[in-house]
């Protein structure tokens, strides 16, 4: 089984250097070329099924490509971002300058933060990886899905099938409308096939 995880398209926020989280942000202009660029890129494959988080932007992605393979978007809240919850709507300056003390222990170990208002890092990776797995169960080894998120929760994923431990999430990279390239199978479960990386570490 082949799985293309997806970040959505750019908005207004993330042209902007603001916390998005859990809030309902639009694509912008951008973000729906850059969805369009993805959908002409996979429309050379077959695509079985598409799925995406419960967030606007990553709905509006997820639809431009699944469009070109009339491919219903199936819907999964589990897929969606962490919730920033105060931050959610700052620039990343005016996070800094509001929770420095926070900002520094998640730039060592992110894993246990409890965003105020909001959620862990290791929440977000429980709840994508019981629903991504939910997802290909419900599929055939031979199936081609397409799963439109955020980054963390593809970032958190990567992590887990890498077999790097979540703190070292930065090992991965991911811009707005990036694929990374996974694949399933019963007898061998998960492994990565392409992926943004640090060039220190490569993932076969």
């Amino acid at each position: 089984m082949q799985i293309f995880l997806l970040r959505h398209g750019e908005t207004r926020w993330n042209h902007e250097g603001r916390c998005q989280g859990s809030s309902d942000i639009e694509l912008n202009e951008t973000g729906q070329r850059q969805a369009s660029e993805v959908a002409a890129h996979l429309s050379r494959r077959r695509i079985d099924a598409v799925y995406s988080s419960d967030l606007r932007r990553a709905r509006e992605t997820a639809e431009i490509v699944g469009g070109p393979h009339e491919v219903a978007v199936r819907v999964e809240p589990d897929l969606r971002e962490l919730d920033h919850g105060e931050m959610e709507g700052l620039t990343f300056v005016e996070v800094r300058e509001r929770f420095g003390g926070l900002i520094e222990q998640w730039r060592t170990r992110p894993v246990g933060v409890e965003l105020p208002g909001g959620e862990r890092l290791l929440d977000v990776d429980r709840r994508v990886w019981s629903a991504l797995n939910r997802i290909v169960e419900g599929h055939d080894d031979g199936d081609t899905i397409v799963v439109v998120s955020h980054s963390f929760p593809i970032l958190s994923t990567l992590c887990r099938i890498s077999g790097t431990p979540l703190d070292q999430y930065r090992t991965f990279h991911l811009k707005p409308c990036e694929l990374s390239h996974v694949s399933f199978t019963r007898s061998e479960g998960w492994a990565i096939r392409e992926a943004v990386a640090d060039p220190v570490r490569v993932c076969e």
